[in-house]
């Protein structure tokens, strides 16, 4: 009997990652969605790209991915974004992201509202907020979800493109939250949590009534909380790092489709991090996981 397909959706910004010598598809919601398909979701994405050619090749990556674009919206006012990286030669990534591009513009219009009424999964974070005109549709988008659909909040913290009110209003709209160390140490502080990782955790999920928490610990591993059950995973084999980027939306790709198909919490967080740490083997944030 064939596993059910599940409609999954990466609402917020779609851009270029620019690397000294390259450039590629880039934004976390653009790399979860493409993660997702390639795991056997049927994936959306939903976001805004300028009416240009780096916005119309945008598009074309992502049919490569076969992803479902009529949640793409393009804008002839306003450019595709990029976000210009620097890797350091632990891998780890510094942004300069442009500022007031396409996915600051994504209107809440017929096509958004019914992807958003069919999706079993859908993944928000903070950076496409920074907007408020984005904020205000990525808000309608999640609250047109139905009852039983999993949001996932992908904390992701970018710059100075959040605020307490931003985290306290997508916590209360979300059911499920990942985010790292230094985000949860902030959230920690901004929400009263223990600073214990276990018991912080639980802590936020008892505060806004989640279903799941996740916390990655980068190379250590990642810690995940569901209401009755507790998952520790630590790597179990080292890699060659050349870029982390991407590899917290493909943990968040791997840990949604481990829910929808039950999986229990042990095999998810393996399952997940696995896949991370292959992200991390690649420079591109979605390599092929054809091999």
């Amino acid at each position: 009997m064939p596993k059910q397909k599940y409609n999954v959706a990466g609402l917020g910004e779609v851009l270029w990652d620019v690397f000294p010598n390259t450039q590629k598809l880039g934004g976390a919601p653009a790399n979860f969605t493409a993660h997702a398909q390639q795991l056997g979701a049927k994936s959306f994405i939903i976001s805004c790209v300028g009416e240009d050619p780096p916005g119309e090749k945008i598009l074309g990556l992502l049919k490569q991915f076969q992803v479902d674009t009529s949640g793409l919206q393009f804008n002839k006012h306003f450019a595709t974004g990029s976000a210009w990286i620097r890797i350091d030669q632990n891998g780890n990534p510094t942004y300069t992201i442009q500022e007031n591009t396409a996915w600051d513009h994504i209107n809440f219009e017929t096509i958004q509202k019914k992807i958003a009424q069919c999706l079993d999964a859908i993944c928000f974070g903070t950076l496409a907020q920074r907007s408020p005109i984005s904020q205000k549709s990525i808000f309608k988008i999640i609250e047109a979800t139905s009852p039983n659909c999993l949001r996932v909040f992908d904390v992701n913290f970018r710059k100075d493109f959040y605020r307490p009110e931003m985290l306290r209003q997508s916590l209360n709209l979300a059911n499920a939250v990942k985010m790292n160390q230094q985000e949860f140490i902030e959230i920690g502080a901004m929400f009263s949590l223990p600073k214990n990782p276990k018991k912080g955790l639980r802590a936020l999920m008892n505060q806004f009534d989640l279903k799941i928490a996740i916390l990655t610990l980068g190379e250590k591993g990642a810690l995940m909380a569901s209401k009755d059950d507790y998952s520790i995973q630590a790597p179990n084999r080292h890699i060659n790092i050349k870029s982390t980027v991407g590899a917290g939306d493909a943990f968040t790709a791997g840990a949604v489709m481990g829910w929808l198909n039950q999986k229990p919490l042990d095999q998810i967080n393996k399952e997940a991090s696995d896949l991370a740490a292959y992200v991390c083997s690649h420079l591109e944030a979605v390599p092929s996981l054809k091999d």
